[in-house]
């Protein structure tokens, strides 16, 4: 495989999640100095472990998206360890909850927009100033969803939340153009992941049937015929913090076998 990151500094916030760690994992294997961020600390040890095991270079921090002193100590160490400046960065953290539209608790609401969008507009801000006083032009990507692009009455908060990371990256990236920087974004669909257990999980007690029949029916209206895998995401991801891509920025990517095509 080709080392299209061999020595450059990318972090990922939410380095526990699934999608996470298949992204450590595709970035470790093309020579990236991989740093994973999260509040769970002792699942994000696990994975850069893993990755130190299998030759790559890996590093652990705790952080809170939420908190801007939080981001900003967590880059300061981050720098430090690595000995520089990041040259990447992919805001995969994030928060599902299930409830009907009605039912929605403001408190959720608050919750689910303060993770999703509000922590991805203070990681992007704080990663940005540092790129453009370090003058590294660098690459960043955030983890939307197809969610955002059409409503969804069962996970109003998370949808909208999605929707507000699309707009943030054409924000974003036409306010770091001038400095060289890229801004995108990668839309998953139906990926196998705990967040997907969990979104069915709630389905299906709604609707009163099986989690696996609430997922199967929402794999029959998958074009391509199957549930997507972290590594599907993880693919794109790389190719967005590339030099490939570097002549795209402002773009959110749907990755999910064609369920959406907008």
């Amino acid at each position: 495989m080709t080392l299209r990151f061999d020595g450059k500094r990318i972090l990922i916030t939410g380095g526990g999640g699934n999608i996470g760690t298949a992204i450590a994992q595709r970035l470790a294997r093309e020579g990236a100095w991989v740093i994973l961020t999260d509040l769970a600390v002792d699942r994000i040890d696990r994975v850069a472990q893993a990755l130190r095991d299998g030759g790559g270079r890996a590093w652990t921090v705790s952080m809170d998206v939420t908190s801007p002193a939080s981001i900003a100590a967590a880059l300061d160490q981050a720098e430090q360890m690595t000995g520089g400046p990041l040259d990447g960065l992919v805001a995969a953290a994030g928060v599902l909850k299930i409830y009907d539209f009605l039912d929605l608790p403001k408190a959720d609401w608050d919750f689910t927009l303060n993770v999703n969008l509000t922590g991805t507009f203070l990681v992007f801000q704080e990663v940005g100033r540092r790129m453009v006083r370090s003058g590294v032009k660098g690459h960043i990507v955030g983890i939307s969803s197809v969610s955002g692009r059409s409503g969804r009455p069962n996970v109003v908060d998370y949808a909208a939340s999605k929707a507000g990371v699309i707009s943030l990256v054409r924000s974003a990236a036409l306010a770091l153009a001038p400095h060289g920087i890229t801004v995108n974004a990668v839309c998953p669909g139906v990926v196998d992941s705990d967040m997907t257990r969990t979104v069915h999980s709630g389905r299906a007690a709604l609707k009163g049937i099986t989690v696996e029949e609430s997922l199967a029916a929402m794999v029959n209206t998958i074009p391509l015929g199957r549930i997507q895998t972290p590594a599907d995401v993880a693919d794109v991801v790389a190719f967005l913090l590339s030099d490939d891509a570097g002549y795209m920025t402002g773009q959110s990517l749907n990755v999910c076998g064609g369920l959406e095509m907008d």
